[in-house]
């Protein structure tokens, strides 16, 4: 079921949390939203679930406006970042508890679920006694109970270890690719949104700076904000430069000297400060040293890896 969000305000006392935001989330499809600290991601997701109300705008899911219902009464669900797992309840009454409110009830369903998430056989175990990965995907199965048409994610995988996160991201994309259901899901971590999204929506102020698919807003920043925020770039006067499209170049024609080296994993990022004083990053793979720091360097790049921003 497809999402419409149109002109959307929402201020708390004098400061605005949202303003005038309008955004398309298209039926059956994985939407990240990302932003920093006060960009009104989680406000957003609020508001659609019902427990924040908007100050203005419309909230369109399959075509009705679902502002004016209460949270209980809007065909979504919602999954908390705490999981919000009830400690007395078994993981098969955790799952069944919005089944047993709505008398929709079905031990099979439950046990659907449970295969679903890759819990079979663990229906008797409690909360304290799941890993965070299992609590994660009891708090997904009871969110899924229903069939909701779209499932609101506030901060998924945030709780888990760094080895689990991964692995658990790759889940979320399964379940939603299998059930069919539309998931809205905020974080912070820009590449858990670039590697499981269809679409990211990137907010900056209350407002929706630029959506698209991930490799498009990544490659193709529309504004220096989202160039800036979304991984590292060299901003050259009104226009961005990836790190990894810069060369080390002997026959290059931009002269620099490296001031740090800093290792990533896969690669190396070199901070670097050309001759005419622009502070440049530039991304090389981790299979070589990179040059020491002080070393002076000559930087080519292609001119179409030079992308226009605006505001």
């Amino acid at each position: 079921m497809s999402l419409r969000i149109e002109a959307l305000h929402k201020s708390f006392g004098a400061t605005p949390a949202l303003r005038d935001l309008s955004l398309d989330v298209p039926a059956r499809s994985f939407v990240a939203i990302l932003g920093g600290s006060g960009s009104g991601k989680s406000t957003l997701l609020r508001i659609i679930a019902g427990f924040e109300t908007a100050d203005a705008g419309r909230i369109m899911l399959g075509g009705q406006d679902i502002a004016p219902l209460p949270p209980r009464l809007r065909p979504c669900a919602m999954m908390f970042q705490s999981y919000a797992l009830f400690p007395h309840f078994s993981v098969h009454e955790n799952i069944a508890y919005g089944l047993r409110r709505a008398g929709t009830y079905q031990a099979a369903r439950v046990q659907e679920l449970l295969a679903l998430v890759g819990l079979a056989g663990l229906d008797s175990r409690r909360p304290a006694q799941l890993s965070g990965g299992q609590q994660q995907r009891v708090a997904l199965a009871r969110a899924l109970a229903r069939k909701p048409p779209l499932l609101l994610l506030d901060e998924p995988l945030a709780a888990l270890d760094a080895g689990l996160r991964a692995a658990t991201g790759a889940e979320l994309r399964r379940l939603q690719r299998e059930t069919g259901t539309t998931f809205l899901m905020v974080t912070h971590d820009q590449q858990e949104a670039l590697g499981l999204a269809d679409l990211v929506a990137i907010l900056h102020g209350g407002r929706v700076a630029q959506i698209g698919p991930p490799q498009q807003v990544y490659a193709r920043p529309a504004t220096r904000f989202v160039a800036e925020f979304l991984g590292a770039a060299n901003i050259i006067g009104n226009h961005a430069l990836r790190p990894e499209n810069i060369r080390l170049d002997t026959t290059g024609t931009v002269s620099a000297h490296v001031l740090r080296a800093g290792f990533r994993g896969e690669t190396w990022l070199l901070e670097c400060r050309a001759a005419d004083g622009t502070a440049l990053r530039v991304a090389l793979p981790a299979g070589a040293p990179p040059p020491p720091e002080g070393s002076a360097v000559m930087l080519s790049w292609d001119a179409a890896a030079m992308v226009p921003l605006g505001a």
